[in-house]
């Protein structure tokens, strides 16, 4: 999950790198375009103030009504751009060059001779030669005399004048695409990578034996052949393990049978081999010692026999049942954690309360797969064997320990059978229609034991208490 999130983070540095490198570009093309642009706008503003001082000169009032002397200002703009305009495009190229050029020349004087006199006497006002931009991305220049007057402007409109929108619109896609990048990788997050977490440690459960709730399929099915695939595998053990519980308690049954069948005649013959080694056959009652030095084998070879069928008798009475601890420092409230999302489902279905009584979160050295094989076997226990009214998780520290106890109503076992519930093959009066093989409990203390600590078993009127001790590291 921390990987996740890290190519998240790599993936939004990436996207939000590329954005700063598109508008840091973007912003140099539209500056050289703008640069060649102005380029174009004032070799051409030359000319044209050229042509109106050249005007000016000649004595023609600028746009006056009096008289027909006027200058025609769209004559003028028609030598300099629209006669040329192939040549400016030529030169500078198609999108550097204004489309349309417009000219106004200020006349706000009588004669020209009171307009020099006004730029003599300075009455007329000074404008900025800074070039103006429009609103739409036109160009503005002014047209200037030596002196720095203003006598006329020129309108330079060009096609393409929306590089800013452009830039806006770039941005606000990329912010769209980045907020739809994180809304889907939160969507993945949610509907792929946190139940794929969860799936990820069912083989590792399911491989440590036991039977464990079936994976759910979920609506959107991205897991659906997966959840199928490792429910039928939960299947084929469990019943794998069922096989091989039923074939061990009739190689158990069997092997009772023939130990017991055994030991007679074997105990037969070590009293008739006593019987020859005395002389008892013996029709003088004496000692033949040949007769004696056979018996004697004879005898030796009985006491082998029943140390062989003494050891047959024990391997009968055990399950063959491997658990290497791996001892770790855990927080308590896992264990709480791990039966809930374990039997969460299967309490609920069933409609069986669960509760739990601890104080604080101590940490436990031990083994917590082991312990929560432990407690899964007794929850499966107090489901199977209880009425249904609800179970109870306790976990407690003392000086001495931990002590984790699951406790259920139901029927419970007599006084006279606690002392045998945790042999293996040996099943309880209150098991006459519950389906087990009996060798669960004595798993379940085989490992306490292996971790230090062990289990115990009491029965107090309805209710049935098993407790798990686990010794201070």
């Amino acid at each position: 999950m921390r990987a996740y999130i890290v190519r998240l983070m790599a993936v939004i540095l990436i996207f939000l790198f590329i954005s700063i490198l598109a508008n840091v570009f973007g912003h140099k093309l539209i500056n050289k375009k703008m640069s060649q642009r102005n380029v174009v706008v004032d070799r051409i503003n030359v000319e044209i103030k050229e042509k109106v001082t050249e005007k000016i000169s000649a004595g023609v009032l600028t746009n006056s009504v009096i008289g027909d002397n006027v200058i025609d200002t769209e004559q003028i703009v028609n030598d300099v751009f629209f006669l040329k305009k192939n040549q400016w495009e030529a030169l500078y190229g198609k999108e550097s060059c204004p489309e349309n050029v417009k000219l106004l020349v200020l006349d706000n004087y009588e004669s020209y001779q009171e307009t020099i006199l006004a730029y003599q006497n300075e009455k007329k006002p000074r404008y900025n030669k800074n070039v103006e931009i429009g609103g739409d991305g036109s160009k503005i220049r002014g047209i200037y005399t030596s002196n720095d007057y203003l006598i006329g402007i020129v309108e330079y409109e060009f096609k393409d004048t929306t590089y800013n929108k452009i830039i806006i619109i770039m941005n606000i896609c990329l912010a769209a695409v980045m907020l739809l990048v994180l809304i889907y990788s939160l969507w993945i997050y949610r509907k792929v990578i946190v139940p794929f977490n969860r799936l990820s440690d069912y083989p590792e459960r399911l491989s440590k034996g036991g039977t464990i709730e079936k994976l759910p399929v979920s609506r959107d099915k991205f897991f659906g052949k997966y959840a199928w695939g490792m429910n039928m595998l939960s299947d084929k053990l469990e019943n794998d393990q069922e096989t091989i519980r039923r074939i061990s308690d009739e190689h158990q049954k069997l092997v009772t049978v023939l130990v017991h069948g055994i030991k007679t005649p074997a105990a037969n013959i070590k009293l008739f081999s006593e019987a020859i080694a005395t002389g008892l056959y013996d029709p003088e009652g004496k000692i033949n010692e040949k007769d004696a030095e056979l018996a004697g084998k004879i005898e030796k070879n009985a006491d082998e026999i029943e140390r062989i069928v003494s050891q047959a008798v024990n391997a009968a009475n055990e399950v063959i049942f491997e658990y290497n601890p791996d001892v770790k420092p855990f927080y308590r409230n896992e264990i709480e954690s791990y039966i809930r999302d374990e039997y969460g489902n299967n309490l609920k279905v069933n409609r069986i309360p669960f509760s739990v009584e601890a104080e604080g979160n101590p940490l436990i050295q031990s083994d917590l797969d082991g312990v929560c094989r432990i407690i899964r076997q007794l929850v499966d226990n107090a489901i199977k064997y209880g009425d249904g009214t609800g179970i109870t998780l306790k976990m407690k520290k003392t000086d001495e320990g931990n002590f984790i106890s699951i406790s259920n109503k139901g029927e419970t076992l007599p006084e006279s059978e606690l002392p045998f519930v945790f042999n293996s093959m040996w099943r309880g009066s209150n098991s006459r229609d519950v389906k087990g093989s009996g060798v669960g409990l004595y798993e379940a203390r085989f490992i306490a034991r292996k971790l230090g600590g062990d289990l115990k078993m009491r029965g107090d009127e309805n209710e049935t208490q098993v407790t798990l001790f686990l010794p201070s590291a």
